[in-house]
C-alpha cells in the first residue's frame, strides 16, 4: 500500500508539474504575445515616424527647388537689367543720328557715317564689358563649333576648309557659343 500511495502521490506530482509547467507556458507565452504587440506597435510607430521624415524631406526639397527657380529668375533679371542700362546710352545715340537725318534737308553723309561707325564701337565695347566677345574668322580654318558654313568657293589664296568670307560675325560669352558665325569656305577647284 505504501507503495500504492508513493506510485498516487508520484502521479500527482506528475500532473501537477505538468499543469504548473502549461500554466507558466500560457503566463509566458501571454507575456510574449503582449511583447509582442508592443514590439509591433514600436515598429508601426518607427515606420509613421520614417514615413513623416519622408514626407517633410520632399517638401523641404520642393520648397529648395522653388527658392533656387525663383533665385534664379532674379539674378537672370538683374542680369539684364544691368546690360540695359549700359546699352541704352548708346540706343539713344543711334536715335540721335537717325533723328538728325530726319530732320535735315541736306545730308552729311560722311558725318552721318562716322557717328554710326562711333555707335557700332560703343557696342562692341559694351559688350566687351559684359564678357560677350566677337568671332571674326577671316582666313582661319572653319570650325564647325564655332562657324556655319554657308557656301563654298573655290579660291586659289586659301586651301580647302579655310574660311574666305565672313556673312555674319559669330558671338561668344565665356567660351559658349551664343550665334556662330556665318561664313564661305575655300573649296577644291
Amino acid at each position: 500500500m505504501k507503495e500504492k500511495n508513493q506510485k498516487e502521490s508520484a502521479e500527482g506530482n506528475i500532473e501537477e508539474n505538468i499543469e504548473k509547467e502549461l500554466n507558466e507556458n500560457k503566463a509566458t507565452h501571454a507575456e510574449v504575445s503582449d511583447e509582442d504587440k508592443i514590439a509591433e506597435v514600436s515598429d508601426e510607430e518607427k515606420i509613421t515616424d520614417l514615413e513623416d521624415r519622408l514626407l517633410r524631406s520632399a517638401a523641404e526639397i520642393e520648397n529648395i527647388r522653388k527658392r533656387a527657380e525663383k533665385e534664379r529668375a532674379e539674378a537672370y533679371k538683374v542680369g539684364i537689367s544691368i546690360f540695359v542700362k549700359d546699352f541704352v546710352p548708346v540706343l539713344d545715340n543711334l536715335q540721335r543720328a537717325l533723328g538728325s537725318i530726319k530732320t535735315s534737308e541736306e545730308i552729311n553723309y560722311d558725318s552721318f557715317v562716322e557717328g554710326i561707325t562711333a555707335t557700332e564701337k560703343d557696342i562692341t565695347s559694351l559688350l566687351e564689358r559684359h564678357g560677350i566677345k566677337q568671332i571674326n574668322p577671316i582666313n582661319e580654318k572653319f570650325d564647325p563649333l564655332f562657324h556655319e558654313a554657308l557656301f563654298e568657293t573655290p579660291s586659289k589664296d586659301h586651301e580647302p576648309g579655310f574660311v574666305t568670307q565672313v556673312i555674319d560675325l559669330g558671338y561668344i560669352l565665356d567660351k559658349r557659343l551664343i550665334r556662330p558665325a556665318k561664313v564661305g569656305v575655300s573649296s577644291k577647284k
